[in-house]
């Protein structure tokens, strides 16, 4: 009998094969993170959270040659190289407890990400979130479904969120892939990584925003490939999602709905049709954020904080605190009349003065395009500076070939999507002040589209290359239903769990057990996943979460900015174990410090004994804990 050619071989069926890729890559995500191996994955994946040197030209390299291989086998490689380079990255955050303003010693959220946090875990109990979380609703709620999938364990929290946006950055640069080649799909993948590294593992709405982004992308992208309208308005959408997640940009949604009605005009000059269905559901989508918003907090006010960098902006380019800095009798109003307030007192600057607002505008372009923590590619580079610089360059020079492109074919709806997308950007920096975040983190719903037009100048010059050099796009029209897919799971699993989550939640009754009368009491519930250890000098283990050393926390805690935080750090002793409590009984929140002998079973209810220590000026409050009762409700 004869044995089937190549040609006769059948393949697997398409979505059978994208669950097989996917399931092995999960499996090598799980296997990296969970792994100790101190040789290679250590020192791997710390290199590639932070640096930019010989680590992020190795993991380029071998995706590359991933991408090169066509075919359907191709798929596997990629996907599971795409997973392994982000699972690495998150990997090196609980190997090094980098500290970060936002996260002490690589897990414990700290300002807005344990507001993020705890809120997430009042929802589990019935509770309405701060007015903080409130303006954006969705991340705090799929963080919840989350932590009680898992038992509130937030490392494996933070690992399934940068697992999602492992797989929407493949999906997104596969897009790309098939239709401009492999250079140009792992460049945007690279940079994709390299923007979300910094993010990764934090309690942060840029966690989800930026995954949510990309799939937008991809059906963006996947839309022009099929000259199919509809994943386009889909992808529409699925960009407002994200910008409701994590608002930012906002100009991109009506460049995208004119890019739109260009792109799928038909035979006409224009598809009014697409204008005013993509209209439709981005107004769908903003209607639905007010209606979550009303469910965990109905005092909520979606954007409020959009007030406060608006007045920096009329103002001449101040920050966003600089507000409540000018005006001082903000703080005697009410919570409701702030942002009004707020909005009249810009108003009244912008018609007394209106050259401010032109200077803040210049000098918050300025800084996009700056030498600084806030330039449009601040998130590309490390240690060196004059490779982060030749690198930063480099991407501008990408930029206008990427522009050049579209000039020479202004009919290539790709390079004019890019081109679109980056113009709704600039004109949404003022009111986006790269200045109140470093690493253009307020960018985070928009990110992709930083990279999409550098890459499509990649692709240019790729195409005026040999061919025998560069590859060429391969199965253009093979479909992927995958960005649809996992879009429509995560926008349900951002809807209906948390509804169900805070329908169904009580919080506990009153612990059995009291402190004594000279001891104030902390409430609480101690899970796995989210506490730090730390341990004497002389104690022989390697530093990884969720052990560590002293001198490595204490060295660590130099990186956060406030100094009475740094200062109450020092002065913890070892055997102490860390973690960010929500008191059950009060609804206050706190840094808890326990005895690490004392620790309890995990998902235990426990009263802490011991003293909170607060001061005034700053954010941060502690709790102290002497003793640990198991506090277990009847």
């Amino acid at each position: 009998m004869n044995s089937p050619t190549p040609q006769t071989r059948k393949k697997i069926h398409p979505l059978a094969w994208q669950g097989i890729c996917l399931f092995i890559s999960l499996a090598a995500y799980v296997f990296i993170l969970d792994n100790r191996s101190p040789n290679l994955l250590r020192p791997l994946s710390m290199a590639l959270r932070t640096g930019f040197g010989a680590a992020i030209l190795l993991a380029t390299l071998i995706l590359y040659g991933a991408f090169r291989i066509r075919g359907q086998v191709g798929a596997l490689p990629a996907l599971a190289g795409s997973m392994s380079l982000f699972a690495l990255g998150l990997a090196g955050l609980w190997a090094s407890g980098d500290t970060q303003s936002i996260i002490l010693n690589g897990l414990i959220p700290l300002t807005d990400a344990a507001g993020y946090y705890t809120d997430a875990l009042r929802l589990q109990y019935g509770g309405d979130v701060s007015n903080f979380t409130a303006m954006r609703p969705f991340f705090a709620g799929l963080l919840s479904f989350l932590l009680w999938l898992s038992g509130r364990n937030l490392m494996i929290a933070v690992g399934i969120f940068t697992a999602i946006a492992g797989y929407s950055s493949y999906l997104a640069a596969r897009e790309v892939h098939k239709t401009h080649g492999a250079e140009a799909a792992v460049f945007f993948l690279i940079l994709m990584f390299l923007y979300y590294r910094h993010h990764s593992g934090t309690a942060m709405s840029e966690s989800l925003g930026v995954p949510v982004s990309l799939l937008g992308v991809a059906l963006l992208w996947r839309g022009i490939a099929a000259r199919n309208e509809w994943p386009a308005l889909f992808g529409v959408a699925v960009i407002a999602l994200a910008l409701n997640i994590r608002p930012g940009a906002m100009f991109v949604l009506p460049a995208l709905l004119l890019w739109g009605g260009w792109a799928f005009r038909g035979q006409g000059r224009f598809s009014f049709k697409f204008l005013g269905l993509g209209t439709a559901l981005i107004l769908a989508v903003f209607f639905i954020n007010n209606r979550m918003i009303a469910f965990v907090n109905p005092g909520g006010v979606a954007f409020e904080n959009f007030a406060w960098a608006f007045y920096g902006l009329a103002s001449g380019g101040n920050s966003w605190t600089y507000v409540f800095e000018a005006n001082p009798q903000l703080a005697l109003l009410k919570d409701t009349e702030v942002t009004p307030a707020i909005y009249k007192l810009a108003f009244d600057l912008i018609l007394t003065q209106p050259s401010l607002i032109v200077k803040g505008a210049l000098f918050y372009w300025g800084m996009f395009f700056s030498d600084s923590w806030y330039n449009a590619y601040a998130f590309v580079g490390g240690d060196n500076y004059w490779i982060s610089l030749a690198a930063r360059w480099a991407i501008y020079a990408l930029n206008a070939l990427g522009i050049y492109k579209w000039f020479r074919n202004r009919n290539d709806l790709y390079a004019s999507l890019a081109l679109t997308a980056a113009l709704g950007v600039l004109a949404s920096v003022p009111f986006v002040p790269p200045t109140d975040a470093y690493r253009v983190r307020l960018y985070a719903a928009t990110i992709p589209f930083f990279a999409l037009l550098p890459a499509m100048g990649l692709a240019f010059l790729a195409e005026k290359l040999p061919a025998t050099i560069f590859s060429r796009p391969s199965e253009p029209s093979e479909a992927s239903r995958a960005p649809a897919i996992l879009s429509v799971i995560l926008i349900a699993a951002m809807i209906a769990p948390p509804i169900l989550i805070k329908s169904s939640g009580t919080f506990p009754p009153a612990p059995k057990t009291a402190c004594a009368n000279e001891s104030e009491g902390f409430y609480t519930r101690y899970d796995e996943g989210t506490a730090i250890n730390l341990n004497r000098e002389n104690k022989p283990f390697i530093d990884w979460m969720p052990n560590f050393h002293i001198s490595l926390f204490r060295r660590n805690i130099h990186s956060l900015p406030d100094s009475f935080l740094i200062s109450a750090m020092s002065g913890i002793d070892p055997e102490n174990t860390l973690f960010y409590g929500l008191d059950l009984a009060t609804n206050e929140t706190a840094i808890v410090i326990l005895p690490t002998d004392q620790l309890p079973k995990p998902g235990s209810l426990i009263l802490l004994c011991g003293e909170w220590v607060k001061n005034p000026g700053t954010p941060y409050v502690f709790f102290v804990a002497e003793q640990v009762m198991t506090a277990d409700a009847p």
